[in-house]
């Protein structure tokens, strides 16, 4: 590799060797010491990026270079056609596209064979945008290469006649149907952007013009997305049946051709080498498809700290694990109310009415599940004083990637109210502990519960001094056993396909901003998003604390939830109506001077729901 030089070089035709773009791939791979030669299935991704149709579609797992291939590929173009070709890298964040453009840059001060193409001094030479030298100045608007975040207004005003989205769709900028359709709409524009191929192009007759011939078009003008799928639709299937675009899988394991649930997810677009070695030899079957870069023992180890959810999409590239059927939970099955804990209604009755759809609500569920709703019926309204028992429930984590997560709950006539919730990676720190008791004294909560099964006893110990200083409540410890997407599943769905689960409005609205400010991971860790996806499978998510502590909780209160809540409502006018005639019967005078007055009667000592009801002062009679 040689050093960086103030010199430009004439450009000077490509040698014909080199023409081929697999063989200008193995030269730029051992000048930049990665590899001597493609590896069998980069191999085939670049033949289908050269010979491929004009609007394609490459998938394939993660690792696999497509990214670095996409470069190899655009930098061919600018190589032999340096005078015509305008490419543009587009990906899911501007700075994500100029990792590509940046490199290219790069490639063309180091690498001897394409320092003809490193800019002019007086040009155009930004990572984000740079022009080659023997660019016709002038003749365009356009830049040899530039980056764009597939989102950001620099995407148009500018023709390309080479286009390369790579890894546009990611789970933050289509998690919600209105994110799809913006996301959508902007992949349509590289339609407009492309530009048409000339008139006198005739892609039958092989680029070899001579610096004479600088105006003549030579490769076919193209649209080459590169990426993998992180949701259960992907867009790029959309491309394919709205758009007619053609679309190739490269995963990493072979398919197994007697499982359709393996072998229909490509449906019919597999590779068609990994597609005939696997049904000739069905030996094959769980064998790497490259193994030179990623063996056996290296996708085990890759596997076994991944969810089963992302192993599938983004290393087999299997979207059809999705299917509805599979996910238990659904977010429209909850109610969801503005609560602030001050009182709680006896009767909420759920209904899936239009009118009754939160609008001002993102929910982040799959499919057709895509609404939060509110209760069609209300009935009335009991203060705090009379039936609280408040819960802190909280898991546990070290830090790391787990979280600590904690939830408020409250149960009420067999229905289970969510106050508040919540996670953080910061472990034990006292501020955490010290967030935790004020949770605890601002909810009025009288049980706090924490799973034991991290640090056999350790956590109590840490946070019963902080809480004991802030709000005098004993914590408990309970181990928890089964499986835990087992545990979660068979607490939360039944409750939730019951409609008894109530979501106060607030949770909702701070989960969905908290995980919008991480792009990467923020609805991953969320509440809504693990509720939707999970399933019985073990390791089925990455994250999935909140959803776990949510059904920690509910297990606390599993007793109580044989109640009607309409039986509970009438129970207790009936308690006040037999209260209210044994006070009128009474000789107590200064009952029925009481009475008259309209005051209430006396509240009950006794426990109720862990509270021990305080009796009122009852207003002086009269002299």
């Amino acid at each position: 590799m040689a050093g960086v030089s103030t010199v430009i070089p004439d450009w000077e035709p490509l040698p014909k060797e080199l023409w081929p773009l697999d063989a200008f791939a193995a030269y730029i791979l051992q000048e930049l010491g990665l590899a001597d030669e493609p590896t069998k299935q980069q191999l085939g991704i670049l033949e289908w990026g050269d010979e491929g149709p004009q609007f394609q579609i490459t998938v394939g797992f993660r690792g696999v270079a497509k990214s670095t291939l996409a470069a190899i590929d655009a930098m061919h173009r600018l190589r032999i056609d340096p005078f015509n070709e305008k490419v543009l890298i587009a990906s899911n964040t501007d700075e994500k596209a100029e990792e590509i453009t940046g490199q290219m840059l790069a490639w063309t001060q180091t690498i001897d064979i394409l320092r003809c193409l490193q800019p002019r001094p007086d040009g155009l030479k930004a990572a984000s945008a740079f022009n080659v030298a023997p660019a016709r100045a002038g003749a365009e608007q356009a830049p040899s290469v530039r980056a764009s975040g597939i989102l950001a207004s620099a995407l148009t005003g500018k023709r390309a006649t080479f286009i390369v989205p790579d890894d546009i769709e990611t789970l933050n900028n289509s998690i919600t149907p209105l994110k799809v359709e913006r996301l959508f709409h902007a992949m349509s524009e590289f339609e407009n952007i492309i530009k048409p191929a000339d008139r006198d192009w005739d892609p039958s007759n092989p680029p070899g013009f001579d610096m004479a011939d600088q105006v003549r078009q030579v490769f076919p003008r193209r649209i080459s997305y590169k990426g993998t799928p992180h949701l259960e639709s992907s867009l790029y299937w959309r491309l394919v049946r709205e758009r007619g675009y053609a679309i190739r899988f490269w995963p990493c394991r072979y398919p197994d051709p007697s499982k359709p649930e393996e072998w229909d997810a490509y449906e019919g677009n597999l590779d068609p080498l990994i597609a005939a070695e696997v049904q000739a030899h069905p030996e094959l079957v769980g064998a790497p498809t490259d193994p030179e870069r990623f063996d056996h023992e290296e996708l085990l180890g890759r596997q076994s700290r991944m969810s089963r959810q992302n192993w599938q999409y983004q290393w087999m590239l299997n979207t059809r694990i999705s299917t509805t059927d599979r996910y238990p939970i659904r977010l429209g099955d909850l109610v969801v109310l503005a609560l602030d804990g001050k009182a709680l209604p006896e009767l909420v009755v759920w209904s899936d009415d239009a009118e009754l759809r939160h609008t001002d609500l993102v929910c982040v569920g799959m499919g057709a599940d895509r609404h939060y709703h509110k209760p069609k019926v209300l009935g009335s309204w009991l203060p705090r004083s009379e039936h609280w028992n408040a819960g802190l429930f909280i898991d546990p984590s070290g830090r790391g990637k787990d979280e600590l997560a904690w939830t408020v709950l409250v149960e009420l006539n067999g229905n289970i109210f969510v106050l508040e919730e919540g996670g953080t990676s910061a472990g034990y720190e006292e501020e955490v502990l010290t967030m935790l008791a004020q949770r605890a004294k601002h909810w009025g909560v009288v049980t706090v519960k924490a799973e034991s099964n991290f640090g056999d006893g350790m956590f109590a110990a840490l946070l019963q001094p902080v809480m004991t200083k802030i709000h005098r409540v004993v914590v408990e410890e309970e181990r928890v056993s089964q499986q835990k997407e087992m545990r979660i599943v068979d607490s939360l769905a039944p409750l939730i396909q019951q409609h008894r689960l109530i979501v106060a409005k607030a949770v909702l609205q701070r989960s969905y901003a908290e995980a919008e400010q991480d792009p990467e991971h923020g609805h991953l860790r969320s509440l809504p998003y693990q509720l939707s996806r999970i399933t019985t499978e073990r390791g089925c998510l990455e994250w999935d604390d909140r959803a776990d502590v949510l059904s920690f909780g509910v297990k606390h209160y599993l007793d109580l939830l044989a109640k009607d809540q309409e039986k509970e409502q009438q129970k207790r006018v009936d308690e006040e109506e037999d209260a209210l005639l044994a006070l009128f019967l009474s000789d107590d005078a200064s009952a029925i001077d009481t009475l008259v007055m309209g005051g209430r009667r006396p509240a009950q000592r006794g426990p109720q729901g862990g509270v021990t009801r305080e009796p009122r002062p009852v207003a002086a009679a009269r002299p």
